[in-house]
């Protein structure tokens, strides 16, 4: 599925900070977290939960920014224009039509007092007016094309009237209903059975060939990174530890982190394993993060320096990588990571 992108930067995320601001304390959610997005590009977001994905997902929207509580510092730029200095008000023009989400939890998304056909309309009204007729039968080509059949009983219908996968794929129809230059999809296909799967993946891609839509897919599933990404971002604690190619993370990761992620999928070939292996230990609290590097504990590389120093993102390859002792070996790091226009 995988699609040569423009090179034309439509989404960069410069150092990006996220703070809740408690009483006591100030606990970073997201820590400096750098990213690129081209025009027509799939990147996916993967690591565990707790890694602050949708974190970083919701404050591209907008979205954690409405809480007094959250602080947001560094640059959120999309199609060369800063967001993060300008306020709600320009997140607001652009939310829903330009940028569109595809959220976890489709019941808590969907207003429970206003039937799909409503809702659906009015994402499709935020791009375009269409005749009543016209309209309806948009809204019936966009819940066919998320894999639902009886099009008229769910536009009738209300969220609670439907199954969690059924509402999930409204929710998808909802957000590709304006045609949005970028979509943030928060793993739209948690809740759905393979086969919808596959046809959703497909309708993403077929999307972005047909019209240069970019998307950042949040996923804990490597195998729709392998076969969907242009390129895979890793996160861990809050921040980037990875950023490369598919073909560089899955035959040759440089990260610890990302090669444990790895290690724990079983193998489609040869014989399995009695017992898979796993990462020890888990994501830390955000507000009791370790010193150094955050992933130190858990790591078998780690050294005096990692448990000290939090190593920068630097450039490895084709990708990069922030940790003081990757695969390829500390010669190897050479220079800052930047993300080339």
């Amino acid at each position: 599925m995988r699609n040569s992108s423009s090179g034309e930067t439509l989404l960069r995320l410069n150092n990006l900070a996220v703070n809740l601001h408690r009483p006591d304390r100030t606990v970073p959610l997201v820590r400096n977290a750098t990213l690129r997005v081209a025009r027509g590009e799939v990147v996916c977001l993967v690591g565990e939960s707790g890694s602050g994905k949708s974190v970083t997902a919701r404050t591209i929207m907008g979205l954690m920014q409405l809480d007094r509580r959250i602080g947001v510092t560094g640059g959120i730029e999309f199609d060369g224009e800063e967001l993060n200095r300008r306020g709600d008000e320009q997140f607001a023009r652009l939310r829903g039509k330009d940028i569109a989400m595809v959220f976890q939890e489709p019941l808590s998304s969907l207003d429970p007092v206003f039937t799909i056909e409503l809702q659906l309309a009015q994402g499709l009204r935020r791009r375009e007016r269409l005749s009543r007729q016209a309209e309806r039968a948009r809204l019936l080509e966009l819940l066919n094309d998320v894999g639902i059949r009886d099009g008229e009983r769910v536009l009738r219908s209300y969220p609670h009237q439907l199954s969690g996968g059924m509402c999930q794929r409204v929710m998808i129809a909802m957000a590709l209903a304006a045609r949005p230059r970028l979509l943030l999809a928060d793993e739209p296909t948690t809740a759905l059975d393979v086969t919808i799967q596959a046809q959703i993946l497909e309708l993403l891609d077929g999307l972005r060939r047909e019209s240069g839509m970019s998307v950042l897919l949040v996923t804990h599933d490597m195998g729709v990174a392998a076969d969907l990404a242009d390129r895979v971002v890793v996160m861990y604690a809050g921040r980037t530890v990875e950023d490369a190619p598919p073909e560089q993370v899955f035959r040759h990761a440089e990260h610890p982190y990302t090669a444990g992620l790895l290690a724990c999928i079983p193998p489609l070939e040869g014989d399995r394993p009695a017992v898979l292996p796993a990462i020890p230990g888990s994501v830390p609290d955000p507000s009791r993060l370790p010193q150094g590097c955050a992933f130190s504990p858990r790591c078998q590389r780690a050294t005096d320096r990692c448990r000290s120093e939090d190593p920068p993102l630097l450039e490895i390859g084709s990708g990069a990588a922030a940790c003081w002792h990757p695969t390829t070996g500390e010669e190897q790091l050479a220079a800052p990571a930047g993300v080339s226009p």
